[in-house]
């Protein structure tokens, strides 16, 4: 009996990552759309708090101008990366000469004067397709644009139904008090891992800004904005966040010299904010060990490509919650944990 529960189980985890790998197209504009809908939330419990008069704002203003600010927010955004893609394409071609420039450069400083190899095979070098890539891509992101809008729309439209539905779910049952627990729970510790990481990625976002525009870095903004994104996503996302801009200045300047200040000055900014205030304002809130992140990192990336990779963390700590209040899954939770100390939220 026991054979068979387990196996079981594992056919049904196989089942379950065969559909999500396979209905992609379709789970991840959802996923998208249900953390719109959360952020929209979030945001107007947000300015429920803000007291004038000692009195609270409504709620139904507060939602009105949580979803203003949503929509402009993403009306802000569509707009920029429009705007700095077409830059960029029309940029590529200085790009690619200044990237030879410094190949020149290298070769000189080594005292090289012959230099068929690499002259050659960076003048093979075409950044324009690879420009148009990410061009089609955002463009992808764009055409589900309206299927996001829908499923947002959809889940509004349900969100007043949710609690009476759960109510009727649960009725009778003797799991009722511990759902509705492991519901809060999860509400609750999803809501401050998502408040501390926007204000410590809009820090980041703007401390870096500062850095680039000082440096005269094309698109300063726009790179601003990618590394605030790629903040959400656990270590990889903060070595990217360096990385992209920091070559961008490798191929706009035809010195080292900028590119040396901004990895470095980047760098020293991610390891102040993401390794020294981050964690003290995360305190143990999501005790998770940091070799469960880079798996569930790497897995969720794998299974739903970035939008896996930014779920990954919420995604974890929810199962992590769910696991330890049951006794059969309690180990599990155990081994996602930091320290083994997981307690229990009744």
């Amino acid at each position: 009996m026991g054979i068979l529960s387990y196996t079981g189980g594992l056919g049904l985890i196989v089942l379950s990552v065969y559909i999500m790998v396979v209905g992609r197209d379709l789970i991840v504009p959802f996923l998208i759309s249900v953390v719109i809908w959360y952020l929209i939330n979030t945001l107007a419990d947000y300015y429920h708090k803000v007291k004038i008069n000692n009195h609270a704002l409504p709620k139904a203003i507060c939602f009105i101008a949580a979803l203003l600010t949503m929509i402009t927010a993403l009306y802000l955004l569509v707009d920029m990366i429009g705007n700095n893609i077409h830059n960029v394409k029309a940029a590529a071609p200085v790009y690619q000469e200044n990237l030879l420039k410094l190949s020149e450069r290298i070769y000189g400083l080594f005292g090289l004067e012959n230099q068929p190899n690499l002259t050659q095979l960076l003048g093979q070098i075409n950044l324009r397709p690879f420009i148009s890539n990410i061009a089609g891509t955002m463009a992808g992101i764009a055409g589900n644009a309206g299927l996001i809008l829908i499923y947002v729309l959809f889940i509004f439209l349900e969100q007043a139904s949710f609690k009476a539905k759960l109510d009727a779910l649960l009725k009778g049952s003797k799991h009722s008090e511990t759902v509705m627990e492991i519901i809060s729970a999860v509400s609750i510790k999803i809501e401050k891992y998502v408040a501390i990481k926007t204000f410590v990625s809009m820090l980041t976002g703007v401390a870096c800004y500062i850095v680039l525009i000082l440096n005269n870095v094309d698109y300063a903004s726009f790179w601003a904005f990618i590394i605030f994104l790629l903040n959400y996503i656990p270590t990889v996302g903060s070595m990217l966040a360096v990385l992209f801009p920091a070559l961008l200045s490798l191929v706009q300047f035809p010195t080292f010299t900028p590119f040396l200040i901004i990895i470095s000055s980047l760098g020293l900014i991610q390891v102040l904010i993401g390794n020294i205030l981050e964690p003290r304002l995360m305190g143990n809130s999501l005790n998770l060990s940091p070799l469960v992140v880079m798996l569930s990192l790497a897995i969720w990336g794998s299974i739903w490509g970035i939008a896996g990779m930014f779920l990954s963390v919420p995604f974890t700590v929810i199962l992590m919650i769910i696991f330890s209040e049951f006794p059969k899954t309690k180990p599990i939770a155990i081994i996602l944990s930091h320290d083994g100390k997981i307690g229990s939220i009744r």
